[in-house]
């Protein structure tokens, strides 16, 4: 468990290139709507691995940003093990959203989750922080911004969702952030908490503030 807990983003992105090498040699026959849910998959996977590998230091960001915390952003209100349920429980709502493609509602609401990550890394992290760049930015703009443009040109254009499908997708993008961020953090927020966050992605979040600092202010 200690593995998983520590190692769950290298695992995925070991998933993601294991699917990329799928979908290349087995090329699959699916609809777009199919290939656009399984791009979005893997563009959370990418996304994980910007955040808490390449270049890393999101978790104390967060921690600094979204929950105002500055003298524990180490370790609270999230802490690796909050962290790694916040992520892979994320990766079974993707997947459901591939299994059940025709649910299109579903697969909408999930895009709307991925679409939600604008607020956090485009807006909210670079305004407190007075960056220009955040861990995550680069594949929420490159790869969650076109391929939810896409899908949702997609199932409008083929009049495949009416008028309740957009209210059902608003309620599952509302229960993404409930199941899979308000509950794992603050259900195991803990002060004294043994899942403290690596020192490693601490000093990668200080370089990082350091390196995209607007202007060159001190952090």
């Amino acid at each position: 468990m200690k593995v998983i807990i520590k190692n769950w983003y290298r695992i995925g992105g070991v998933l993601l290139l294991l699917m990329a090498g799928w979908l290349v040699f087995a090329q699959p026959q699916m609809s777009r709507v199919q290939w656009l849910l399984i791009f979005n998959f893997m563009a959370l996977l990418a996304h994980q691995v910007e955040e808490y590998q390449l270049p890393g230091g999101a978790p104390t960001i967060i921690n600094r940003v979204v929950y105002n915390e500055t003298t524990l952003a180490d370790r609270y209100p999230g802490n690796e093990l909050s962290i790694c349920l916040v992520n892979t429980s994320a990766w079974v709502l993707y997947i459901l959203s591939v299994c059940f493609s025709r649910v299109y509602w579903f697969g909408l609401g999930i895009i709307f989750f991925s679409l939600f990550q604008i607020l956090g890394h485009g807006l909210e992290m670079n305004i407190k922080l007075r960056t220009w760049y955040n861990p995550g930015l680069a594949t929420t703009v490159f790869l969650f911004l076109p391929i939810g443009i896409a899908y949702i040109e997609t199932v409008t254009g083929q009049h495949l969702i009416s008028g309740w499908d957009w209210l059902f997708a608003v309620l599952t993008l509302l229960g993404c952030i409930v199941v899979t961020i308000i509950l794992p953090v603050q259900s195991l927020k803990d002060k004294n908490t043994k899942y403290v966050i690596s020192p490693w992605q601490v000093q990668r979040c200080q370089q990082i503030i350091r390196f995209a600092r607007v202007g060159g202010a001190k952090q």
